[in-house]
């Protein structure tokens, strides 16, 4: 009989004290498992959240990260075509890239003359055909907000912008409720704005095409979403076409790094008076938010692991008490110090690889359970629904290192115990 046939023959010594501790090590390992598929869930949203807010990557004209939030259209971009042009064009950036658009930005006053009422806004000009395909952009499959029952009635019905509606726009819930102005009623609103020259302020009137929530109230009771056109308009009257960024959607996020560098040295070959900031960047809150979740993980892991290694060592030191003869009958038969620790660390190891082969699939099952139980909540600074997903499956690595986290903890909670059934004195334990 081999030493691994003892240890496992062994290990059911004591059935239910062995039953214990195998589902103490499996209800770690599922633990530790759907914490991390939230985890990960959680980096694909934050994501797929940055993209469609500012895209992989904002090209912008220098000396915007210093002074441009203050006044965006001071330092708009005249040559968007030709930097478009030059990006999709180029051996290394061509291939990489999905979307090159443009977006300007402009704040001002927002006015219903009808209701009497006003308040400050935040517009962002668009390219009516490509501002879709930055809004839906969500490779991985994750449920969208928009997909949610609960939200249905509170998204767009229809695109946010059309070519055929030139001075349609789309407003933000909130700040349609701050107007008084609902989503069908095609109100025309008077837009304000400065110019860079100074002067007067610049005014157009625009008709509410619909209203569409977004994400964070902060943005819903500000936002003007409009025609890139009527953009330039209000800010850059009788000029070509101005951006204040050129927006860029990567087919894959793991080359954003290669398009910052290759930008960098188009800007050198060709002299251009620009500079770019990634998504992450522009959204440093959420790397922050995921940091945060990060440390709990780390945190929740160290508490798993401590209240682990003690219920193992609890059920070795047992294990070692009721056999405290049999190990000096066995060593008087010859076997060394290290065949005990030997002995009494193969056993752990049955102990790890069951407890957590029952804790993967224990693991596996709650979580298809909860992804298709349509658990919902409202994530911090967010004012819709979103749905729970754990995505245990999309990542290896997550099922693999739950495994090996709880079995290495139990092979550590095993050592120190056998280390000490090694160590008894032979005639003390014969007495035993």
């Amino acid at each position: 009989m081999t030493s691994w046939s003892l240890a496992f023959r062994n290990v059911w010594r004591n059935t239910r004290r062995s039953s214990a501790t195998m589902i103490a090590i499996a209800l770690s390992c599922a633990g530790l498992l759907l914490f991390g598929g939230y985890i990960y869930w959680a980096h694909l949203a934050a994501e797929i959240h940055t993209v469609v807010l500012s895209g992989h990557l904002q090209v912008f004209k220098s000396g915007f990260k210093s002074k441009g939030s203050g006044n965006p259209a001071a330092y708009a971009l005249a040559n968007y075509d030709e930097i478009k042009k030059l990006m999709l064009a180029d051996p290394v950036l061509g291939p990489k890239i999905d979307l090159v658009t443009g977006q300007l930005v402009v704040s001002g006053i927002i006015t219903s003359a009808e209701k009497q009422t006003s308040s400050t806004f935040a517009g962002v000009g668009a390219f009516p055909d490509e501002i879709e395909r930055v809004i839906y952009w969500n490779p991985y499959g994750l449920t969208e907000a928009r997909q949610i029952p609960a939200n249905k009635h509170l998204f767009a019905r229809k695109p946010e912008l059309d070519t055929a509606d030139p001075e349609g726009i789309t407003i933000g819930e909130g700040l349609a409720r701050l107007l008084e102005v609902s989503a069908d009623s095609r109100a025309s609103l008077e837009l304000t704005a400065l110019t860079p020259a100074g002067g007067l302020p610049n005014m157009l009137s625009a008709t509410v095409r619909q209203t569409s929530i977004r994400a964070m109230e902060e943005i819903d009771n500000h936002l003007v979403v409009m025609p890139i056109s009527m953009a330039n308009d209000l800010v850059f009257p009788g000029e070509p076409v101005h951006v204040t960024a050129v927006l860029l959607l990567l087919r894959h996020t793991e080359d954003l790094h290669t398009v910052e560098r290759r930008i960098d040295e188009l800007a050198r070959e060709h002299q251009l008076d620009i500079e770019h900031r990634s998504g992450w960047e522009l959204n440093p809150n959420h790397a922050r938010s995921l940091n945060m979740l990060d440390m709990f993980f780390a945190f929740s892991f160290c508490i798993v692991g401590v209240v682990l290694v003690f219920t193992i060592y609890n059920t070795m030191m047992m294990s070692i008490v009721e056999r405290t003869r049999e190990i000096g009958a066995m060593r008087t038969m010859g076997v060394t110090r290290n065949g005990i620790v030997t002995m009494f660390v193969q056993e752990s190891v049955v102990l790890g690889l069951l407890g957590g082969l029952a804790g993967v699939v224990t693991g596996l099952v709650a979580a298809w359970c909860i992804n298709h139980s349509m658990i919902l909540y409202t994530p911090p600074y967010f004012n819709v629904k979103a749905k729970l997903e754990l995505m245990c499956l999309h990542s290896p690595m997550i099922i693999a290192g739950s495994f090996f986290s709880s079995f290495t903890v139990a092979l550590i909670g095993a050592y120190f115990p056998a280390h000490h059934a090694s160590r008894m004195e032979i005639v003390e334990a014969l007495r035993h």
